[in-house]
């Protein structure tokens, strides 16, 4: 096989193993290994403990709490509220979240499916919102029946209301204060301690989420693991980083959890002194914010539970807009997303406007397509020459370079021209990838005939097929990998036959590597590609003339 066909086979495994070893892993992280919960240890979130506290290394898990305590609040009571966004349901075992579902985001596109929930309880049970006090002894409130006051609430627009949880108990009077607004997503949180057990230094919040299995591709997008913004910097965390826990030093600005669509998140209003301790164990992540006690005074968060939206997240403040990760281009996805939301609002249909969008992007790059296509038909029209010194300069690769580079300066040939346009236009192409790939407005976002959501894989039936998951048949991406094949067969060709032949190669492994992406991003790829064909057609009848 000559070396150019080596090139060729070279560059195509180098695909699959990018595929399969990078892009692979970050949108379907594997599942976390299913194990059986560690207990806690003495000192190390039990209800009580005697020992000098660890300060880089709390307890990753509360234990489940004592028998006695369990039976005390199986039917604890609970306490709705109600906005125009959400429907929280806070416990008084434990003075935790027990759920919150979104109104506006459905779990499925099933006209019947419930709105998103976004607690998940851990392995044992584990809801977010639970307190541990360090000093002298670990004191938390697992077992503990707090007492609610004020609620239920139900609040519209600009609406406030507050919820109290109180929990007393030896040597502890401590209340957890809950603020809401009718039109806002951020629910504000004061640790109130009024009294605490002697030698308290620290409160330590958890924040707990059971991951399931399948990750909630369907639901939520790809879980991303935790994301928290830790001395001004963010860091990604995700399975196995974090098995053996990790303390991260602050000044903290806020922790939660990721998916591609949704965010739960804990901000402090004033993080400057606090620390993290951060774990995965078994199918439960833990986020811990560790928090110095000076007196009695209280400790304030905010509490994001929503959706990935710009706009919401903007609101909300305190940079959880940096949530959203739209890579190194973030400078041209962002207005990709505005101009994507205008497009929707003209035609009313999110994938018309992703076909409007690519049709733009298309007609902003036909001086530099231009371009490239005019040097490839130039280094077509080399190539019997090309191929002649290669022959016969074959034993001297010295000499058949210096020709060959003679024979572009003869003719006025820049053999990088046809790349230059190309690599220009990568940025943007990534841009908008990324612009697509997070756009929540896509979640259950419909088109036309079979494709009812947007941000899925596009499927026909039920048909189970190997490689294809969800099973059906992947009608838009084969369409799709029809139209690499048209387009690369109507590309001029500039390298050997047999480089040709493995070029033609690529149309396929494009359309299993697109096989399980949303359809959203089939159809943009699709899109561009019947555009460039017709380009093709157009520059091509043009030379001919």
């Amino acid at each position: 096989m000559e070396r150019n066909a080596l090139v060729a086979v070279a560059i195509s495994i180098a695909i699959l193993l990018l595929y399969y070893e990078v892009l692979l892993p970050r949108l379907y992280p594997p599942p976390p290994k299913l194990a059986q919960p560690e207990l806690a240890a003495p000192g190390e979130g039990g209800e009580a403990d005697s020992g000098a506290v660890r300060e880089t290394e709390p307890a990753p898990f509360e234990s489940a709490p004592p028998a006695a305590a369990a039976a005390a609040i199986v039917n604890a009571p609970e306490v709705t509220v109600e906005t125009d966004l959400y429907t929280a349901v806070f416990t008084a075992a434990g003075g935790r979240l027990r759920s919150l579902s979104l109104k506006r985001y459905p779990t499925t596109t099933k006209p019947d499916s419930p709105p998103l929930e976004m607690v998940i309880p851990g392995a044992n049970g584990q809801l977010p919102l639970g307190l541990e006090l360090r000093g002298a002894q670990t004191i938390g409130d697992a077992g503990a029946l707090y007492e609610i006051r004020g609620g239920p609430l139900k609040l519209q627009g600009d609406e406030e209301g507050t919820l109290v949880l109180a929990w007393q108990a030896d040597g502890v009077d401590l209340e957890k204060r809950l603020r809401f607004k009718g039109n806002e997503y951020p629910i504000h949180l004061e640790v109130v301690p009024a009294q605490l057990p002697s030698g308290t230094k620290r409160l330590d919040l958890d924040w707990v989420k059971g991951i399931p299995p399948a990750h909630g591709t369907q639901q939520t997008g790809v879980f991303q693991g935790v994301i928290a913004l830790v001395n001004n910097k963010l860091e990604h965390k995700n399975f196995p980083d974090l098995e053996k826990g990790e303390n991260l030093k602050g000044p903290v600005g806020w922790v939660g959890y990721g998916s591609t669509y949704f965010l739960s998140a804990i901000v402090p209003d004033n993080g400057e002194n606090m620390d993290l301790w951060l774990r995965f164990q078994g199918n439960t992540a833990n986020a811990r914010v560790l928090a110095p006690l000076e007196g009695p005074q209280p400790l304030a968060f905010e509490l994001y539970l929503g959706p990935k939206d710009t706009e919401d997240l903007e609101a909300a403040g305190h940079g959880l807009q940096k949530a959203i990760d739209l890579g190194y281009f973030t400078f041209i996805a962002i207005p990709m997303l505005q101009v994507l939301r205008l497009l929707h609002y003209l035609t009313g249909n999110w994938g018309v406007a992703i076909i409007l969008l690519t049709v733009a992007v298309k007609v902003l790059f036909i001086p530099l397509t231009q371009k490239s296509f005019v040097s490839m038909r130039q280094m077509q029209k080399l190539q019997p020459q090309m191929q002649q010194l290669r022959e016969r300069l074959k034993d001297s690769p010295e000499q058949m370079n210096k020709e060959i580079m003679e024979l572009y300066r003869r003719h006025k040939v820049n053999p990088l021209s046809g790349c230059l346009p190309m690599l220009l236009q990568i940025p943007v192409f990534v841009g908008l990838y990324n612009a697509l790939n997070n756009a929540i407005e896509l979640r259950h976002a419909p088109f036309m005939l079979w494709i009812t959501d947007l941000s899925s894989p596009d499927r026909l039936g039920s048909l189970p097929l190997p490689f294809v998951d969800p099973p059906g048949i992947p009608v838009l991406t084969i369409i799709m990998g029809l139209s690499m094949l048209v387009q690369q067969w109507m590309t001029p060709a500039a390298g050997d036959p047999m480089q040709q032949r493995m070029m033609m190669i690529m149309p396929v492994i494009f359309t299993f590597m697109f096989i399980n992406f949303p359809a959203g991003l089939v159809l943009y790829w699709l899109v561009n590609n019947v555009l460039t064909i017709a380009q093709q057609y157009v520059m091509l009848r043009r030379a001919d003339k």
